[in-house]
C-alpha cells in the first residue's frame, strides 16, 4: 500500500466522520421541527374547538331561546296569535370562532366529519342572518313605514315569521347535535396529523 492511498483512506474516513454527525444533526432538527409544528397544530385545533363550543352555547342560550320562546309546534295558528312587538331585537350570531379558524387554518387539523358539521352550523346561521337582514332592510323602507301601506308590512312580517318558524327549530337541533360532538372532540381525538407534502 502506498502512502497516497493511506492518506486518501484517512481523508475519506475523516470526511465520513464529519458528514455523518452533521447529517444526523440535520435530520434530528427536522424531526424536532415537525414535532413542534404538530404540537402547535393540535393546540390550534383544540383552541378552535373550545371557541366553537363557547360561541355556539352562547348563541343557543342567549339568542335562539329568546327569539321564539314558545314551545308550541310551528303552525299558522301560532303565527296569527297576538304579537307583542317590543322593538326590533334581531338575532345576532357570533362567528368570530369561525373566522379565526379559517384564518389560522385550524379546520384542517380536525376530523373531516367534525369540520363539516361545524361548517353546517355556521352556514345555517349565515342563511338565517341573511333572511333576517333582508327582512329588516325591507321593513324599514319609507314605503313600508307609510301608514297607507300597513298591509304590506304585515304581510312581510307574516312571511318572515313563517320562515323563522321553520328555520329556528332546525337551528336548535343542529346546535344540540354539534355541541356535544365538539365537546367529545376536545380531549384530542378530533385532531388528525396533517399529511406532510415533503
Amino acid at each position: 500500500m502506498s502512502l497516497g492511498s493511506e492518506e486518501r483512506g484517512k481523508s475519506f474516513l475523516n470526511l465520513l466522520l464529519e458528514v455523518v454527525p452533521v447529517t444526523v444533526g440535520v435530520f434530528l432538527a427536522l424531526w424536532a421541527n415537525n414535532w413542534h409544528e404538530d404540537r402547535e397544530h393540535r393546540a390550534q385545533a383544540q383552541a378552535a374547538l373550545r371557541n366553537f363550543v363557547g360561541e355556539m352555547e352562547t348563541t343557543l342560550a342567549r339568542e335562539l331561546e329568546q327569539f321564539l320562546p314558545s314551545k308550541e309546534p310551528p303552525s299558522e295558528e301560532r303565527l296569527y296569535k297576538e304579537v307583542h312587538f317590543e322593538g326590533v331585537r334581531p338575532v345576532i350570531y357570533e362567528h368570530t370562532a369561525w373566522d379565526l379558524a379559517l384564518a389560522t387554518q385550524a379546520l384542517s387539523y380536525l376530523k373531516p366529519d367534525l369540520a363539516f358539521d361545524i361548517s353546517k352550523v355556521y352556514t345555517q346561521q349565515n342563511a338565517f342572518q341573511t333572511l333576517e337582514n333582508s327582512f329588516l332592510a325591507s321593513a324599514f323602507t319609507p314605503a313600508s313605514m307609510s301608514s297607507d301601506n300597513v298591509k304590506g308590512l304585515a304581510t312581510a312580517m307574516v312571511i318572515y315569521l313563517a320562515d323563522v318558524n321553520q328555520l329556528e327549530p332546525a337551528m336548535v337541533s343542529l346546535y344540540e347535535k354539534v355541541i356535544p360532538e365538539v365537546k367529545r372532540a376536545l380531549p384530542g381525538e378530533a385532531v388528525v396529523r396533517k399529511q406532510s407534502s415533503n
